[in-house]
């Protein structure tokens, strides 16, 4: 139509929503670290940015249900009306809880809440801007055998599981096919395009497994020359398997529990 204006293009959003135990830690103090020199380029969303959604999608991952789903999408809503539409920068959101629980949290077995949780995210983000932009869902994978023994181990760390590795393998069964398990999350959401990457495929790349999103971002080199490298996120607290397990299954109280995974934790990060 003559003198029709053409609608503003939305910004691209790249939605990093998982896994767990597949780097996303460390990607996240990169993605913060290194907020001021991305910010020409990028918009940023972590964990601490969106507290209200992923306390929305962790309580959805407790006890699914439609009134809790529902939150789910009306504080993504509300997330979404915080952002200006009009600005061109791509917008990442980067946050494991997106997804729903760790795997093997109150039993459960893979990502069975992944699929509703991000179509009520996407369904708030359209409610807020009118449409949907681009969206590539970014999902993190890692080999099998590696994705379980981290799995385990934060059980361990954060719960009182007693349970050996074979004992949480066998309990995932095939959900350990992370690759999997992204392909089946996406044939769920038909608007988004999907991207992977495993973590064993980045520690060589200059900034390790934020490397892949830096492409999708489309950061230039002279941008990323600026980022600082950081070490992987809680690598000083591996080989505490065993001595967590036998804490576990001992006879100490939850608070006594509690103090000694402390001082094992602290006596690790001390070297």
């Amino acid at each position: 139509m003559a003198g029709a204006h053409k609608p503003r293009a939305l910004p691209r959003l790249i939605l990093h929503a998982g896994f767990h135990k597949t780097g996303t830690s460390s990607v996240q103090e990169m993605l913060d670290a290194a907020r001021e020199v991305l910010s020409p380029q990028l918009r940023i969303l972590l964990k601490r940015d969106m507290e209200a959604l992923t306390a929305a999608t962790r309580d959805h991952g407790r006890a699914p249900s439609p009134e809790s789903l529902g939150r789910v999408e009306t504080e993504a809503a509300r997330l979404f009306d915080s952002l200006d539409p009009a600005d061109p920068r791509p917008l990442l959101i980067s946050s494991e809880d997106l997804s729903g629980l760790i795997p093997g949290r109150l039993g459960r077995r893979g990502y069975p809440e992944a699929p509703a949780l991000l179509t009520a995210l996407l369904h708030g983000l359209a409610r807020s801007w009118g449409a949907l932009p681009e969206v590539t869902l970014y999902l993190s994978t890692r080999a099998p055998e590696a994705w379980v023994r981290s799995c385990h181990h934060h059980h361990l760390r954060v719960a009182r599981m007693r349970d050996d590795a074979a004992s949480y393998a066998a309990a995932q069964g095939d959900a350990t096919d992370l690759r999997a398990m992204a392909r089946r999350i996406a044939r769920a959401l038909p608007e988004v395009t999907l991207a992977t990457r495993a973590l064993e495929e980045t520690s060589d790349l200059p900034h390790g497994p934020l490397t892949p999103l830096l492409d999708l971002a489309g950061v230039p080199g002279e941008t990323r020359d600026r980022i600082p490298v950081l070490p992987p996120a809680n690598a000083s607290l591996r080989g505490l398997a065993d001595q967590f397990l036998a804490l576990n299954r001992s006879e100490l109280d939850r608070e006594a529990l509690k103090e000694a995974k402390k001082a094992l934790i602290r006596k690790a990060r001390q070297g």
